[in-house]
């Protein structure tokens, strides 16, 4: 979705499953990572567990019977009594091996060296003393498990005791970006479409550092098979709501969520169309207008579906505002893109009634939406502390009633 010489890497992913799944605009697909096989056989040959590596696994009790469910389950609860596994597949596809650790990590593996020098240093990292160095050590360079067993070698961990150590591989979540009929895939099965920013940066000791899942992500080639699992979202709207007057807010990759809901409008477009023979007692809805508030750095690199906002305009009358914060001299977001066309906005939310989804980053817009949103109710009011309460008042009306939905992460 970016050329290459833009800052971030921005990727376009479209998965399928045969099967029929059912998802709503901001709702979530949870996907688990799995190691890179090369990760993965360095470890093994660190702890040298070369001999144990593909040899069927089972988990068992503390008196060597299997597993069952009547005793404490392992770390991985659903392969309690599972036969058939291998130490290679629980860490390639169960166990963090990249993950910065914690403190706890390092009283763990202390245990299982038995050079003093190693162990009095991984000891210290545990000491609320050494709490600085321990920062900089791990959270500072975002130093991974798999680095720190290279550099203090003589750590080797016993194989049975590795669900014990190592903390599990955890999924991560993506707001879905497909709606409508995007939902569908060419074979009749479900269709799920993800804007993902690539995580890639260098760290404080000049290493390259990867997101675990993204990396996984952009390395997929096609007909890959993944775990994934639909999860409900934030913005679930009435077929009225989604019909009414609204406007949606997404910087960047945030517009992910508010693609899904342009797309699930249009396809209730269409379905308005179709419908033209209504009872006497039937009001069929119609669609409201749409204001799509879009952010980016520059339109040249990142304006996300430019020409699918184009080929909706028409459809959905949805007007496109945009906010690109690096193509002038001084920055511009979307809250002041909010600000300068306040009138529009008052208009839609506190004249029809509208109602505002905000998705993207977690961080400073928000809130810098949510100001300009309550200056826009206090403009027709005067420039007094009670209208501001006014305004502020209205914002909070809006939030508990639904008609101001957020997306953020």
């Amino acid at each position: 979705m970016t050329p290459s010489s833009h800052w971030q890497d921005v990727r376009h992913i479209v998965l399928t499953a045969s099967e029929s799944i059912n998802y709503a605009p901001g709702d979530i697909l949870h996907i688990t990572p799995r190691n890179f096989p090369q990760d993965v056989d360095r470890l093994i040959s660190l702890m040298g567990w070369e001999d144990q590596a593909d040899i069927p696994l089972q988990f068992v009790t503390g008196d060597g019977s299997p597993a069952s469910t009547s005793v404490s389950a392992p770390p991985i609860p659903f392969l309690l009594g599972s036969p058939g596994f291998t130490l290679r597949a629980l860490l390639t596809d169960y166990l963090d091996i990249m993950a910065i650790p914690r403190r706890s990590f390092f009283s763990q593996i202390a245990h299982f060296t038995k050079d003093e020098m190693h162990k009095e240093r991984l000891l210290e990292f545990t000491n609320p003393e050494y709490i600085d160095e321990f920062y900089d050590y791990t959270t500072r360079p975002r130093r991974s498990i798999l680095e720190v067993l290279a550099e203090f070698d003589t750590v080797k961990i016993p194989w049975p005791l590795v669900c014990s150590v190592l903390p599990v591989l955890r999924g991560r979540q993506f707001s879905l970006a497909s709606g409508g009929k995007l939902k569908t895939s060419a074979r009749g099965g479900t269709r799920f479409e993800l804007l993902v920013a690539i995580v890639k940066y260098q760290t404080v000791i000049k290493r390259i550092r990867q997101g675990v899942c993204t990396r996984y992500l952009a390395a997929l080639q096609p007909g890959s098979t993944l775990k994934v699992q639909v999860q409900k979202g934030g913005l679930h709207s009435s077929a009225k709501q989604l019909s009414d007057p609204s406007v949606l807010i997404g910087p960047g990759t945030g517009v992910a969520p508010i693609r899904s809901l342009l797309w699930e409008k249009a396809a209730m477009a269409e379905e308005f169309k179709k419908n033209q023979n209504y009872g006497p007692d039937e009001q069929p809805l119609a669609l409201g207008p749409v204001i799509l508030l879009y952010g980016g750095r520059n339109k040249a690199a990142d304006y996300f579906f430019e020409d699918e906002w184009e080929a909706l305009k028409a459809q959905l009358n949805l007007t496109v505002i945009t906010a690109f914060s690096r193509d002038q001299k001084k920055k511009y977001y979307v809250q002041d893109a909010l600000r300068e066309n306040s009138s529009v906005f008052y208009e839609l939310l506190h004249e029809k009634g509208g109602s505002v989804f905000v998705c993207g980053s977690s961080g400073r817009m928000p809130q810098a939406v949510r100001e300009a949103l309550i200056e826009t109710f206090q403009a027709p009011l005067g420039d007094s502390a009670e209208s501001r309460q006014t305004a502020e008042k209205y914002l909070i009306d809006m939030e508990k009633v639904g008609r101001y939905k957020q997306e953020t992460w």
